[in-house]
């Protein structure tokens, strides 16, 4: 897998309604500790485990 094609599956955009994200890794066992983030507006918030990248949309 190219390193492009890898950094575009670590985004995943949220919808504007939603205030709060969870990222547990993704891979159930594998994964890392579930972690809590708040997302406000027009913002953009990174899991300093997997280093996943949330988006929400408006």
């Amino acid at each position: 897998m190219s390193e492009q094609s890898k950094d575009q599956s670590d985004i995943q955009y949220v919808s504007s309604k939603t205030d709060k994200i969870m990222c547990d890794g993704g891979n159930e066992e594998l994964g890392h500790p579930a972690v809590y983030f708040k997302i406000d507006k027009n913002q953009e918030v990174v899991c300093n485990y997997c280093n996943k990248k949330f988006i929400r949309k408006d």
